[in-house]
């Protein structure tokens, strides 16, 4: 089943017009207007990169979603409606069609975002380091050290080594026995 994006009561009265629906798709069956509806929706679920059918909060369709599908089922219902005969290119529902679609281009292209993250979200999450590897290695084995100076990781040499600083971290001799 193919989740939809948009009521069919809203495609048809998007449909309708100013003319209580006559001489246009608003006259097609539900089931018409949903076919156009599956297929405006399964389009915008592909260019989006997955379905958003509202199983899990993180799947509840943005707000974008239901106008942008209107604007794809309304040019399939119109080309149902007129059975194959040609959409001149200045119909308002081939107009909307041709705009949804650069959306949706822009979409998979990666230029824009149809689900943006509130204003008040971004740049506020805090990462966690997750460090899985045992702690089998020291200061000694690396090369480096934490100077007591400044606080920052600097190159040294192995323990016990000569240093060009000429001291080491204990503040002391080291036993060469």
């Amino acid at each position: 089943m193919t989740t939809l994006y948009a009521q069919v009561s809203d495609l048809r009265n998007q449909l309708q017009g100013a003319d209580d629906g006559q001489g246009t798709p608003a006259q097609l069956t539900d089931d018409q207007l949903t076919l156009a509806l599956a297929a405006a929706s399964t389009r915008v679920s592909v260019y989006f990169g997955s379905v958003m059918d509202s199983s899990v909060p993180q799947a509840t369709p943005p707000d974008v979603f239901s106008p942008l599908t209107l604007d794809l089922a309304a040019f399939y219902a119109w080309r149902m409606y007129r059975k194959s005969k040609e959409i001149p290119t200045t119909h308002p529902a081939y107009v909307a069609y041709k705009d949804a679609m650069s959306l949706l281009n822009d979409v998979r292209d990666g230029k824009i975002r149809l689900d943006p993250a509130p204003a008040g979200g971004i740049n506020t999450e805090v990462g966690v380091i997750i460090n899985r590897i045992p702690p089998i290695f020291t200061g000694n084995d690396s090369n480096t050290r934490v100077s007591i100076y400044t606080g920052y990781l600097e190159s040294d040499v192995p323990f016990g080594m000569w240093a060009p600083r000429g001291d080491d971290l204990t503040g002391g001799p080291v036993y060469q026995g």
